[in-house]
Formats: structure tokens, C-alpha cells, sequence
């Protein structure tokens, strides 16, 4: 019996394949969906986002999850974005920060926070991965030291690891920041220099003849 529910439930829909992650729907679902957790046929990835036991959490696997529970649309920045592209040792997040045209609308009772930003990162920071859009890397990273600094170093020494991904995207990062709000904190706590000003003009090139 408990087989065929688990069974009905990771392919519920038309054919969804038994490793995607899913939301259990209802509070026997719900409960159901915990008791397997416990047994370890389901493994909890994010919120109350579930999926197979055997099935590997990888960088894919975790953009699903999240895309689940984020409105359509929106960017997933910071600590959120970096779970996505990292994964362990950093655990998954209790609150996501998005940014967006729109405030977010994840229904009530919403399984994790939703946090909204107006600052909207350029096309050029943006990521997509398995459907979900989100900061590349080394903006997330300064968005990480601008409001957390303590984990600033922590962040980078393990994204440097994971290949994630070079100094010079870090200081490219930091660049393109300038002037936006905390950037000045997720400097310091990264050890980077100030962004370059706009170049002064000599003397010479403002005479009058």
C-alpha cells in the first residue's frame, strides 16, 4: 500500500520521472511525505520540497527545488543563490531573497520566507540553471560579504574550490558595483580594492588655448 502511494505520488501528473523534485500537497501528503523522509525513501531538499531518496542533490536538482517555491519570474540572490550553485557544505536556506517586477505571492502558508529586493542585478550577473534564474557566482558572493562579512572569506576559499569561480570575476564583481549599497563592507571583508572612479581629466585637456 505505502509502496503504490509512493509510487503515485513521485510520478503524479502526466509521466513526471521519479527523480524531480515535487511539493506534497495537503496535510496527509504532507504527513505521509515526512513519514518517508524519516525511512529515507524521500530526502527533504528545500522547504517542503521533496524528492526520491537515491536521487543526487546537485546544482540542477536544487534550482528545480527552489524554482518551486519562488514566484515565476523572479531572481534568487544571495545566501539562496549561493545553496543553488554550492551546495554542502552550506545547508538549504530558511529564507529566500528575490528580485523582481513584482512583490512575491507564494501563497499562504508559505514553506520558506520570501524576502523582495528592487535592485534587480544585470543580465550579465544572471545565471539560469534548470529553469530557475539566479546571481552567477561572484555576485553572489559580494552580495553574501555586503550582508554577512564574517562569512565573506569562508564563501570564497570553498566556491575558488568548487571551481565556481576565479579571483578576477570577484574584482570584475566588486567593479561593477560601485556605488550600490554595501558594496563598500563586501570590499573590505573580501580584501578588494575601491572599484576605479571616472578618469580625471589633466590640465592640459581643459585649457583654453
Amino acid at each position: 500500500m505505502r509502496d503504490d502511494w509512493l509510487t503515485g505520488v513521485l510520478s503524479r501528473g502526466t509521466g513526471t520521472p521519479t527523480d524531480l523534485p515535487w511539493r506534497p500537497r495537503g496535510r496527509a501528503e504532507a504527513a505521509e511525505a515526512d513519514r518517508e523522509v524519516r525511512e529515507g525513501l524521500l530526502q527533504r531538499v528545500v522547504g517542503d520540497v521533496v524528492v526520491a531518496g537515491d536521487v543526487p542533490l546537485d546544482t540542477a536538482l536544487r534550482a528545480r527545488a527552489l524554482a518551486l517555491l519562488v514566484p515565476a519570474g523572479s531572481v534568487v540572490l544571495a545566501d539562496a543563490a549561493a545553496w543553488v550553485h554550492l551546495g554542502p557544505p552550506l545547508t538549504s536556506p530558511r529564507e529566500v531573497r528575490v528580485a523582481g517586477t513584482r512583490l512575491p505571492d507564494v501563497g499562504s502558508p508559505a514553506p520558506l520566507r520570501v524576502s523582495f529586493s528592487r535592485v534587480r542585478p544585470a543580465v550579465d550577473e544572471l545565471h539560469e540553471v534548470a529553469g530557475l534564474t539566479l546571481t552567477g557566482p561572484a555576485r553572489t558572493l559580494l552580495d553574501v560579504a555586503a550582508a554577512q562579512p564574517h562569512r565573506a572569506a569562508w564563501l570564497r576559499e570553498r566556491m575558488l574550490a568548487a571551481g565556481l569561480l576565479v579571483e578576477g570575476d570577484v574584482r570584475a564583481a566588486s567593479d561593477r558595483a560601485r556605488g550600490r549599497g554595501g558594496v563598500r563592507t563586501a570590499r573590505r571583508a573580501l580584501g578588494l580594492p575601491r572599484a576605479p572612479g571616472p578618469a580625471a581629466l589633466s590640465p592640459s585637456s581643459v585649457a583654453t588655448p
